[in-house]
């Protein structure tokens, strides 16, 4: 196995240019890592990135568009998108087949690569995420609330808002640190390109429900027992339903940032997962 390395790739897509972190074993299998909305790839992955490595993979790490190094968007985009965007940062990094494991919008991202070029990818780690659209009445209140981030307008800020919607109180009270790296983090995004992803991801994305059964990967499933902004019921249990083979984790005391909120709990999760695998 070579050493690590890590270096800045910068992949035009159709979303833009997307800044990916190449780090681990350069000859190792690969992983490629998309967070959730409102954070760039080392607020949602970093605390996994070491035990990956440690395994021997290599990692390309995603900061989303408008997060970390990459550009906003200018424009409304779709989830099939993301996925053609995740499929050419492979491609730029000279990389045929990785495992994808994605968090919330990273898993919308995943489960479309998985479905549509299947032969890319080799395991799904799906982490509080959900193959559903939104009903009329969720996707009227998601664009009232790309207007309001739009302007600025959030008492508190939106940084309050989005971390106590995305930890769990006693995430919160655990690792207050993080608390507030993530949301001063959200109120320094760009807010114009902000709220398209808002409302492309949160209001925009269609259902891949019916297409599960087509899914072949082998799969992991982790759901938050307090995610409130996707609740295993109906979500990451519809996944490990509909999805043949795939093993389901709730985690006590989680709500949606798994990975970053139960760092140990999930790296033992996914060190098991993924080591049959190779």
């Amino acid at each position: 196995m070579t050493p690590p390395t890590s270096r800045s790739l910068f992949v035009p897509t159709t979303l833009g240019r997307l800044h990916v972190q190449d780090a681990g074993p350069a000859d190792g299998p690969v992983a490629l890592l998309w967070p959730s909305v409102f954070m760039d790839g080392e607020t949602s992955w970093g605390a996994q990135l070491a035990d990956l490595h440690a395994q021997g993979r290599r990692t390309l790490l995603v900061d989303p568009p408008g997060t970390g190094r990459s550009e906003s968007v200018s424009r409304l985009f779709t989830m099939e998108e993301c996925g053609a965007a995740a499929v050419q940062t492979l491609d730029a990094a000279a990389i045929d087949r990785a495992a994808f494991l994605g968090l919330s919008w990273g898993g919308i991202v995943a489960l479309r690569v998985a479905i549509t070029a299947p032969d890319r990818v080799t395991a799904l780690v799906l982490s509080n995420t959900t193959a559903r659209s939104v009903v009329l009445r969720e996707r009227l209140a998601v664009r009232l609330n790309a207007l309001l981030i739009r302007s600025g307008i959030a008492p508190g800020g939106l940084g309050r808002l989005v971390v106590s919607g995305m930890l769990s109180e006693h995430s919160r009270d655990r690792n207050p640190e993080f608390t507030t790296h993530l949301a001063q983090a959200v109120d320094a995004l760009d807010k114009a390109g902000l709220a398209r992803v808002v409302r492309s991801v949160l209001a925009g994305r269609s259902s891949v429900v019916d297409a599960l059964g087509r899914i072949t990967a082998p799969t992991l499933v982790i759901g938050g027992a307090e995610d409130r902004a996707l609740p295993p019921e109906p979500h990451s249990g519809e996944l490990a339903e509909r999805i043949a083979g795939a093993q389901l984790e709730v985690l006590p005391r989680v709500a949606h940032l798994a990975p970053r909120e139960a760092p140990t709990e999930v790296a033992v999760l996914i060190r098991k997962f993924l080591a049959p695998l190779g």
